[in-house]
């Protein structure tokens, strides 16, 4: 039996959140103790936790999913969550930048495009990476 849409929503937000760990240790161990720059790291940390994501939420989270050829996935993977994370950063520039109120607290605009860009990436890989899974 196919998992419900609240079942998959909260999969694959605490996917995102081990996502998130994987890709703020390798981005603190690699700018603090092997000296990359801040963006050569992330550089290094967002593939890497990308490629975790995609990994745990095949397996758990769109497990029902249509077969689809593993290399085609994971880029069509790769380029939702990287079109989420652009649309993550737009909306947050442009909160930041159209209310001083929000600047002032920049951990709201976060949470709103970090939600934003969330619900995206849901989307995007339910539908586009692995299938209409219902």
């Amino acid at each position: 039996m196919a998992r419900s849409i609240h079942l998959q929503a909260s999969s694959f937000f605490f996917i995102g959140v081990v996502g998130f760990i994987i890709d703020g240790g390798i981005l603190t161990l690699l700018h603090a103790r092997l000296d990359f720059s801040p963006v050569s790291a992330r550089l290094v940390s967002f593939p890497v936790a990308v490629s975790a994501t995609w990994l745990l939420n095949r397996h758990f989270t769109f497990a029902k999913r249509e077969d689809r050829h593993i290399g085609k996935e994971w880029l069509l993977y790769g380029l939702v969550n990287t079109t989420g994370a652009l649309l993550n950063l737009g909306i947050y520039i442009f909160l930041v930048r159209t209310w001083n109120q929000l600047a002032a607290y920049p951990i709201v605009p976060l949470a709103m495009a970090a939600s934003i860009a969330m619900l995206f990436n849901f989307t995007g890989s339910r539908f586009l990476v692995f299938g209409n899974t219902k």
